[in-house]
């Protein structure tokens, strides 16, 4: 899946009618401090997550486009003073039948309201849904063919949650074509890779659980884990002698963010750890809670040293490798060469593959690894961040290069005679 557009009509202090326009590889975000360079990473994660629970409290109104083998969507979303007129086309809501829905705790004066538009690719087929506060309707090509009203916390479920919601209840044909989509997008959550110590710190305070009902397994926390691992911890809980310590050599599977790590580093050995936390029986199954991870490594020299004894810039690598075994699609990082050696920065470069990625950096290393086939690939590529002043406070303003820019970028990025850094700043774009 990769994000293709971002139109924000009203979201904190960024300039209403901020479009732009995104590359399916590298996104460079490019811009002097305080000109919302994190801001825009934070505000990319949110929208690829779909989740909006982290705005629930305060306005916006948000468009964006995806794609995705076999289908485009379309997604607006809003939660404004202004409640939106009534859709006249849309079905009128019968009265729930699902389960009850959690309300909201606090009574607000604004409307959420979310609107996903699918179109398919192959057979041509379009399934729009809609919610909001009072509850959900789907159309078919046009054709009504579900509606519940509820009264519900709306922003509290992501955009992928409704949408697995909807597909309960339409026909099998049209589910089957969204199956895909919803496996890859039903836990996604991509954060931002922070330029300090957060994300290792996070690694540290991750807790996973699986619970077992009448034999079927429900991860908890998928997306918190490198996408072999729910398996791997399954598996290791299934076997007759379990001990409280779960152990991973860096040669037990190949291609791990561990056998990278290792290499990369320059260790003799490496190995992983997971603390079993809660073991639970009830009548119809189980669960089984994890957590404590944590880190050995041993140097050439036979000495052991744990995660904590790193130095910044291994804590920094060793994380960013585990943040990429975590997301397959994206990756979004702000200052991703902040204290690596340049031939880890190169060989991190080498690891983002053919993921979507969203990069600040005020190092110039990064630009030495970014190749542009098009003057029009480059100019969606490159995210300008800046500052307007227009008959009002002074706000962010986000956009891409215009064509004319980016030609001239092109054609002498090009030549080869000089690196991309230094053309980004001589025509002041970096």
């Amino acid at each position: 899946m990769k994000l293709t557009r971002l139109e924000v009509h009203h979201y904190r202090n960024v300039a209403p009618g901020t479009s732009l326009v995104f590359s399916p590889s590298y996104n460079l975000v490019l811009g002097e401090n305080g000109t919302g360079r994190t801001t825009l990473l934070e505000l990319i994660s949110t929208v690829l997550g779909s989740d909006f629970s982290g705005l629930l409290h305060e306005p916006f109104a948000l468009e964006y486009d995806l794609a995705f083998p076999g289908m485009k969507l379309h997604v607006f979303v809003r939660n404004e003073e202004n409640a939106p007129a009534p859709d006249a086309e849309a079905p009128p809501r019968k009265g729930s039948a699902l389960m009850p829905l959690r309300t909201p705790a606090l009574e607000s004066s604004l409307h959420p309201r979310i609107e996903v538009d699918v179109r398919f690719h192959s057979p041509s087929a379009r399934l729009v849904m809609r919610a909001d506060a009072a509850g959900m309707d789907c159309k078919v090509d046009g054709e009504a063919v579900w509606s519940r009203s509820m009264h519900w916390s709306l922003l509290d479920r992501s955009v992928w949650t409704l949408l697995f919601m909807t597909a309960q209840y339409i026909d099998a044909g049209m589910k089957d074509r969204l199956k895909e989509l919803l496996r890859r997008t039903f836990l996604l959550a991509p954060q931002r890779f922070d330029e300090a110590m957060g994300m290792f710190e996070r690694i540290g305070a991750i807790r996973y659980a699986m619970e077992v009902r009448d034999g079927e397994v429900f991860p908890l926390g998928l997306m918190a884990l490198p996408t072999w691992m729910p398996g791997w911890l399954r598996e290791r809980m299934e076997q007759p002698s379990v001990t409280d310590v779960l152990e991973l050599t860096h040669d037990a599977r190949e291609g791990s963010f561990l056998a990278k790590f290792v290499a990369l580093a320059g260790f003799e050995a490496g190995r992983f750890r997971v603390e079993v936390l809660e073991k639970r029986s009830f009548e119809n199954g189980g669960r089984v809670g994890f957590g404590g991870f944590g880190f050995e490594f041993t140097r050439r020299d036979g000495r052991v040293m744990t995660h904590e004894a790193l130095g910044f810039g291994q804590k920094r690598l060793l994380s960013l490798l585990y943040y990429l075994d975590v997301n397959e699609d994206f990756a979004i990082a702000d200052e991703l060469a902040n204290g690596l050696h340049p031939r880890w920065v190169e060989a991190c470069m080498r690891e983002l593959g053919a993921r979507q990625v969203f990069l600040t950096s005020q190092n110039p290393l990064l630009f030495e690894h970014t190749l542009f086939p098009s003057a029009e690939v480059l100019r969606a590529s490159l995210l300008l961040c800046g500052n307007t002043q227009e008959d009002g406070p002074e706000r962010i303003a986000w956009r891409n290069p215009t064509h004319e820019a980016a030609g001239r970028l092109f054609d002498a990025h090009g030549l080869g005679a000089h690196p991309l850094a230094e053309l980004l700043r001589q025509q002041a774009l970096w």
